[in-house]
């Protein structure tokens, strides 16, 4: 099973994760990697007033857990929900400027991280790399 491309991408993706928790914790305790998954999802959606829904759909998550996490978020400062026109059932979530912020440190140090991974693998091989795994990514919807 070792030789498989189905266990050669979960390893692979254990040991990054592993890697980038481990990055994460020492940089902030204030939330969580799938917290900051929310908040990065929300800081570049530019033309587009995100809902509940679509961070939903994107991170592939329930609404309920998204919900969740949107609530403790907005506890500790890092989003506001702001009602949607004509919809009492619809929020639009935005960034507050400590959300701004706490994203702006975890940006850097994550393209930071992203050069350290990439070290050693040339242009073409990581366009492939990439190629590969869109198509893979593809195949499991």
């Amino acid at each position: 099973m070792p030789d498989t491309l189905g266990f050669m991408i979960v390893h692979t993706g254990k040991l990054l994760l592993k890697t980038i928790n481990g990055t994460f914790a020492a940089l902030t305790k204030e939330i969580t990697f799938e917290q900051m998954g929310i908040l990065y999802y929300i800081s570049r959606s530019h033309n587009k007033e995100m809902i509940q829904q679509d961070i939903a759909e994107v991170m592939d998550k329930t609404k309920s857990a998204i919900l969740r996490s949107i609530d403790i978020l907005e506890e500790k400062g890092f989003v506001k929900r702001l009602p949607v026109a004509g919809d009492r059932r619809k929020n639009v979530i935005e960034l507050t400027g400590s959300g701004k912020a706490i994203i702006e440190k975890m940006h850097l140090n994550f393209m930071e991280r992203d050069q350290i991974l990439k070290e050693g693998i040339d242009q073409k091989e990581l366009e492939t790399c990439m190629c590969v795994l869109s198509k893979i990514q593809q195949k499991c919807k």
